[in-house]
C-alpha cells in the first residue's frame, strides 16, 4: 500500500489550521494531510461529533475517525472563550490555510472570519464550508446530506424518488474544497496574497450533478432525445449472483453478438445504433437476459472482457478486498491503531512519484497534541497549564 507521513508529500510544508467537523470538512483536510501537510484539528473539548459516527472501536474512536482523522494533530479548545479566539489567531500568523465549515456569521462572532484573520497574515487562504451558501432563505439553516440530497434534485433521480445510502453529497464537497485551497494555494505562492475561498455543499452537489443528471433541462425549453441511463445501468442476473456491463458503442455491441452468437441482433434495426439500442433498452434487454442468467459470473466475465466489453462483478463491502484488481491497487489494508486496535484502512486515492512510502500517522485521541502545537505557538508549559486549568484547553 502507498503511503505518507505527514513531511513528504507535495503539500509539505503547508500549514493547515482545521475547524472542521462531520465529514465535508475533515475530508477536505484528510486529503490535504494525506498529501503532506501539516493538519492542525481544532475540536471542542467534548471532541468532533464524527468520533461517534459509525461503528466504535474504542471510546472516541470511531472507524470514520479513524478514516477522516489520520496524519493530523488534535488540538482541543473551547472557542467560545476569548482565550482561545485568540490562540487559533496566534497560530493562523505562520499557517497557510484556515478552513472552517460553521454556518454564515459564526466565526465572525468569534471574531475568526476572513476579514479578521487576514490582518494577521494577509497570505493567509480562507476557506469556508457551508451547508448552503452564505446568502439565501436557507442559509442559516442546519444542512446535512439527506437534506442537501433533497434540495439539489439528486433524491428525485432515483427510481422510486430515495435517498441514497451514503454521505455522497458530504464527500463531493470534501472533494470540491481540497481541489479549491490547493488553487488557491498556488496563487497565494504567485502572488503573496491569500484569499477567501467559499464551497458549500448544496453548489457541489449541484456542480457534480451537471454534465449528465441536467440533460432534461440542458436544451433551456428545447425537447432533445437523450439516453435514460437508469434504464441502461442495470444489473445483470447470472447463474450465481449479478454483474454489470455496458455496451455502449457499436465496437462494445459488435463483440458482446459475436462473443455469445447471437448475430441475429446485428441485422434487427432496433439494435442497429447506438440511438436505436437506447430506445428499445427494454427489448434489447430481454434478447439477452437468457444467455446471462444460463452462465455463472465468473465465465460470463471472462467471455466479456475477452470481446473488449467493458463488465465487472458486483462486489459487496465484505468481497471488495479480495478482489484481484482492488489488490492490486493496493486500496485497502489492514492497520492497527495504538488504542482502536485493528482496523480497515483505504489508502489515499491519488498517488505522486515523488512522495516516499511511510507510515500514516494514526487518528488522535482528543487533544494528544494540544500542548506539542501550542508549545510550538510559543506558550511555555506554566501557560498551556493554566489553559487547561480554566477549562480553555483540553
Amino acid at each position: 500500500m502507498t503511503s505518507t507521513s505527514s513531511s513528504n508529500g507535495p503539500l509539505s510544508g503547508v500549514k493547515v489550521i482545521d475547524c472542521t467537523t462531520v465529514i465535508a470538512g475533515p475530508l477536505c483536510t484528510q486529503i490535504m494531510a494525506d498529501q503532506g501537510a501539516e493538519v492542525i484539528k481544532i475540536e471542542p473539548l467534548a471532541g468532533d461529533l464524527v468520533r461517534h459516527l459509525g461503528p466504535i472501536l474504542a471510546p472516541g474512536l470511531s472507524a470514520t475517525f479513524l478514516s477522516l482523522a489520520r496524519n493530523k494533530k488534535s488540538l482541543a479548545l473551547d472557542l467560545s472563550k476569548e482565550a482561545s479566539q485568540q490562540l487559533i489567531k496566534r497560530l493562523c500568523r505562520d499557517a497557510d490555510v484556515f478552513i472552517c465549515n460553521s454556518r454564515p456569521g459564526v466565526m465572525a462572532k468569534h471574531g475568526l472570519d476572513f476579514e479578521s484573520l487576514k490582518q494577521h497574515n494577509p497570505k493567509l487562504v480562507y476557506a469556508a464550508i457551508t451547508g448552503f451558501g452564505e446568502q439565501g432563505p436557507m442559509a442559516e439553516q442546519r444542512a446535512y446530506d439527506p437534506i442537501i440530497q433533497a434540495l439539489s434534485g439528486m433524491v428525485s433521480l432515483q427510481e422510486p424518488s430515495q435517498l441514497l445510502g451514503q454521505t455522497i453529497c458530504d464527500k463531493t464537497t470534501g472533494l470540491t474544497a481540497s481541489q479549491a485551497v490547493t488553487a488557491a494555494l498556488v496563487q497565494a505562492a504567485r502572488t503573496g496574497e491569500g484569499q477567501l475561498v467559499e464551497a458549500s455543499m448544496l453548489e457541489a452537489a449541484i456542480g457534480f450533478l451537471a454534465c449528465d443528471a441536467f440533460w432534461p433541462i440542458a436544451a433551456a425549453g428545447r425537447e432533445l432525445s437523450y439516453p435514460d441511463f437508469k434504464r441502461v445501468y442495470i444489473p445483470w442476473k447470472t447463474q450465481d449472483g449479478e454483474i454489470v456491463l455496458v455496451i455502449l458503442a457499436d465496437k462494445e455491441f459488435n463483440g458482446l453478438v459475436e462473443e455469445f452468437g447471437v448475430q441475429e441482433l446485428l441485422e434487427d434495426p432496433r439494435f442497429d445504433s447506438m440511438q436505436n439500442r437506447f430506445a428499445h433498452w427494454d427489448e434489447l434487454v430481454e434478447s439477452l437476459k437468457p444467455i446471462f442468467m444460463n452462465q455463472n459470473s465468473d465465465d460470463i466475465l471472462q467471455r466479456l472482457w475477452k470481446a473488449d466489453v467493458p463488465a465487472a462483478p458486483i462486489n459487496t463491502m465484505e468481497q471488495l478486498p479480495e478482489n484481484k484488481q482492488v489488490q492490486a491497487c493496493e486500496m485497502i489494508d489492514y492497520a492497527e491503531h495504538s488504542i482502536a486496535g485493528k482496523y480497515t484502512r483505504v489508502a489515499m486515492a491519488a498517488n505522486f512519484s515523488s512522495q516516499d512510502t511511510a507510515p500514516y500517522q494514526e487518528a488522535p485521541e482528543l487533544g494528544q497534541h494540544s500542548r506539542e502545537v501550542l508549545a510550538a505557538a510559543g506558550l511555555s508549559s506554566n501557560e498551556i497549564d493554566s489553559l487547561i486549568e480554566q477549562g480553555i484547553c483540553r
